[in-house]
């Protein structure tokens, strides 16, 4: 890993577009932001084009970052333009988005699904998706607008 990026970077330039909903769409990317969301992604084959980290925060998840196949250092005040935290955990990941047909999610013969219907508020779709994780559904439906 080289010098760090700065927030005046192409690179971070065009992930810090994806906190925009409509390049999010467009572009079928987003930003999972922390170490927890960004190991549930790597987890995830073909999910995480790259990742950005802090010099701190990669010698903190040097582990995790390991199974990322491209990673890059970023200063701090980059970070701080890619995160929606207050205090950005110095780790976000750019991924792609995953859809499943819902004919694929139903052959499995789930034994808990959950569906939202026009969900207006990322928030909302996040609390609803991190709930039903935790209550071990099989898939989250988001079906709408």
């Amino acid at each position: 890993m080289n010098t760090p990026l700065s927030h005046a970077n192409s690179r971070v330039k065009e992930a810090r577009k994806l906190s925009r909903r409509s390049v999010r769409t467009e572009r079928r990317l987003f930003l999972a932001d922390g170490p927890k969301a960004v190991e549930g992604a790597l987890s995830v084959p073909d999910c995480v084009v790259e990742v950005f980290a802090t010099v701190r925060a990669a010698d903190e998840h040097a582990q995790l970052l390991a199974d990322a196949s491209q990673v890059w250092l970023v200063e701090d005040r980059a970070m701080e333009s890619l995160s929606d935290s207050v205090t950005p955990a110095g780790v976000v990941a750019v991924c792609r988005f995953l859809d499943v047909p819902l004919s694929d999610v139903l052959a499995r013969s789930p034994r808990l699904l959950t569906v939202c219907a026009d969900v207006r508020d990322p928030g909302n779709a996040g609390t609803v998706i991190r709930t039903s994780d935790a209550a071990g559904a099989a898939a989250v439906v988001l079906a709408g607008h």
